[in-house]
């Protein structure tokens, strides 16, 4: 375990900031997880108010171009203080990202974290897609799994001033319901991250339901976004950032060879437009 670690260590950022550049990506939204006594029950060796501040000082360190997130498991009593401190005293410009454990998203005991963010504008990222500790085998594909797209929905409707982002966008069985789920719901967008482990081996696909998402929740609700790890493992020549952002910028190009139309600006809303407009970045 020491030695998987190791690989995942970027203590300042930078290391993160060279796989951008050699990706040729200007900005980065870097979330949070809280995987400590209430999931794992263990906690980590630092305390979430100092990875809060670490988050804090790795944005301040690359202003404009790494955007930090804070999430606290909605099981620790002091949850929302915390959280509120991330947003208002460290300038943190969104919370998640939050996997459902145990109960959907859409549950009572969600609406503190998302009245909190709700109040202050701040996006709130959501984990949509099989697997991960709420489902390990990746099996339950039914409404049964918290982590299911139509929770959100809900959620969304209930909230209609909450900013929602579905990470993983569905992936990789509920890609479809995610976007049908959300279409009438503008609060909520979708990320395409994770569907970098694949498009590869059939960009085809990719195209496919990149314009099948468009043609469900529009073009201005799709966002770029890659899950994309630091540390020695996973930046640098090992990196697939630089080739999914690639596959984003030439769309059109790619789009044709499939038969399929998309314009420069619809691109470029995909890559970086929509989400600078969503989390009013400018």
């Amino acid at each position: 375990m020491p030695k998987l670690l190791t690989g995942l260590v970027d203590q300042d950022g930078d290391d993160f900031i060279a796989n951008m550049d050699r990706a040729g990506v200007h900005a980065s939204m870097i979330m949070m997880i809280d995987v400590g006594a209430p999931v794992f029950g263990e906690e980590p060796e630092t305390p979430l108010e100092r990875q809060i501040e670490f988050y804090g000082e790795v944005q301040r360190r690359h202003r404009g171009r790494l955007y930090s997130h804070a999430y606290v498991d909605r099981r620790r009593p002091d949850h929302v203080a915390l959280l509120r401190r991330a947003i208002v005293d460290h300038g943190l410009v969104g919370i998640g990202e939050l996997t459902p454990d145990g109960v959907p998203v859409s549950h009572a005991e969600f609406y503190p974290t998302m009245k909190l963010a709700a109040e202050h504008g701040v996006p709130v990222q959501i984990h949509t897609r099989a697997g991960v500790w709420t489902d390990l085998e990746a099996l339950d594909y039914s409404e049964a799994n918290p982590v299911h797209p139509v929770h959100v929905a809900d959620l969304a409707r209930k909230l209609p001033d909450l900013k929602i982002i579905l990470c993983h966008a569905g992936y990789s069985k509920w890609w479809q319901v995610a976007a049908e789920a959300i279409a009438d719901l503008p609060n909520c967008v979708l990320d395409i991250s994770n569907w970098n482990e694949s498009f590869a081996d059939d960009p085809g696909d990719m195209v496919a339901r990149i314009a099948t998402w468009r043609s469900i929740v529009g073009i201005d609700r799709i966002l770029f976004a890659s899950d994309q790890p630091s540390g020695l493992r996973f930046t640098g020549e090992r990196s697939h950032l630089p080739a999914w952002a690639d596959f984003i910028r030439n769309l059109p190009e790619i789009g044709w060879q499939w038969g399929y139309t998309f314009t420069e600006e619809e691109a470029a809303k995909i890559a970086g437009k929509n989400a600078l407009r969503f989390y009013g970045l400018g």
